[in-house]
């Protein structure tokens, strides 16, 4: 997890393998940015910008390993 406090935005990421099938779920993330923003002074979160993946591990056979990433923007200041 990360963000800027001074910006309002939070960061958060996780990791999966080539054999395992991630379930990305927006509302998770909404409540887990809210809880961070909560604690900056903010009332909650929203998702903005999407998710983004980038591979972190390659072999022969091409990426085997990824890194999500979702942005949320603080709300109610």
């Amino acid at each position: 997890m990360g963000g800027s406090r001074a910006d309002g935005t939070v960061r958060l990421a996780f990791e999966y393998g080539a054999f395992e099938k991630p379930q990305f779920e927006p509302d998770q993330g909404v409540k887990l940015a809210s809880e961070r923003c909560r604690a900056w002074g903010y009332t909650g979160s929203e998702a903005f910008g999407g998710a983004h993946q980038q591979c972190t591990a390659r072999n022969q056979y091409g990426c085997v390993a990824w890194r999500v990433f979702a942005n949320f923007q603080c709300t109610g200041r």
